[in-house]
This record gives C-alpha cells, structure tokens and sequence, in this order.
C-alpha cells in the first residue's frame, strides 16, 4: 500500500523517517525552502567568548544558533526551546545546565527569570521573545550566528500535505507556490502555524512537540484517520 498519499518536506529529513512513512503507504518528497550559513569569524567567536564572561544565561531559539557555535563556545546556564533545539543542546554542550524549556518563544519568554541573557540567533529571528523580555525589563544581547537563505523552488506536483518547519520556510515556499485547497499544512510549531494562516485558509495542523519525527507521524495519523 505504498505511496497512497504523497507528502512534500519542505525541509531535509533523516532516511529512517523517510523510510519509516514509505513503509506505512507515504511517499515523502524532500525540497528544502531555506538554507542555513554559518556566520561565524574568528573576530565573533572572540566577541562571544568575552560576552559568555558577562552573560552567564544565554537563549537558544534555534539549533542552527546551537550548531553554528558548538565547536568553540561552551555556555554555563541555557534557557532553549524543546524539540530539535533541546535535542542539539543537550550534544553541543553536554556540560550546560538547562534552566527551562518551552514549546514556542513566547512561552519560553515567561520563563526567563535572569537578567541579563544572551540570546544566540539568525538574522530573520522573530520579534517575540526579545519584545516580551523587554516587556519584563529583562536585558537582552543579542548575537546573530546564522542567517537564513530563501530558497524559492517552484513544483510542479500536487501533494496532499506539506510539512513547514519555521516562518522562514513558509515564506520561501508561498514566494513560488500555493497549495491546492485540500491541501492539508503541518506545522511544527505555534509561530509556523501562524505564518501559515497569512497565506492560506487551508487546514494547518500543529502537533504540539517540535520535532521532525512528531510532525511525521502527525501527518501519518492524521491521514489514516481522514482517509
């Protein structure tokens, strides 16, 4: 039953999840609406080893910050997002003590309690969490690490679903397609889920965790259950 429903990544996944939903009748297609470089330089990792010095806490939204800076930085106290974010926290700094985590930016906003934090990012970072910071008089350093490439692909294949895993891919992808009306959208997380409703009406399903494995799977039950 291989291949009842077809499905775009907009996003690279790991074989096994590819492997994993081909086995259970879906068919994943993989085209990457972004690209992810690095912006590190010898005079910013000595910038962010003097900064670590001052801001003991540091904030990772993204583990494209963690990975961009892993090789050179250790930091002491980290506040991260859960899912994908964690997950490379916990391998790049094995040694850091993890304060909180939450499942969106906003969420984890209200759990910062130190002042002041440094917070690791890419140059289309969200306004959220450094406004609601601000909102709560906390400091904010802010360290761009990574910037984010659109990568404008146009298809030429209709999908049943199309999974989104940040704001910057969703725009990337609408700049060059839309989708059919019962086109199903999966989210990875609420700010996606956000982006998504202003470019379309479509069903946009968010499964809570942010993860690529959970939003795999999202888009497998949901499918076998509106079949």
């Amino acid at each position: 039953m291989q291949g009842n429903y077809r499905i775009l990544s907009t996003k690279d996944l790991p074989a096994s999840l590819l492997e994993s939903a081909a086995q259970q009748g879906f068919e994943i297609t993989v085209q990457a609406f972004i690209r992810i470089q690095p912006v590190i330089t010898t005079t910013l990792k000595e910038e962010i080893s003097q900064l670590l010095q001052v801001y003991p806490v540091c904030v990772f939204t993204s583990a494209h910050a963690v990975s961009s800076m892993q090789d050179f930085a250790q930091p002491a106290q980290i506040y991260c997002l859960a899912g994908a974010t964690l997950d490379a926290v916990k391998a790049a700094f094995p040694k850091a003590s993890i304060l909180a985590t939450a499942h969106d930016a906003a969420a984890l906003a209200a759990k910062i309690q130190n002042s002041p934090v440094l917070f690791f990012c890419g140059n289309q970072r969200r306004d959220e969490l450094p406004d609601l910071l601000a909102q709560k008089g906390i400091t904010l350093k802010e360290v761009i690490v990574y910037e984010t490439i659109a990568v404008e692909s146009v298809l030429d294949t209709d999908f049943d679903g199309v999974l989104f895993f940040s704001p910057s891919g969703v725009h990337s992808y609408f700049a060059a397609n839309h989708t059919r009306n019962n086109t199903i959208c999966f989210a990875i997380g609420n700010t996606t889920a956000q982006a998504l409703k202003t470019y379309t009406g479509n069903i946009v399903v968010n499964p809570g965790k942010p993860s690529a494995a959970q939003l795999v799977q999202t888009a497998i039950t949901y499918f076998n259950n509106h079949n």
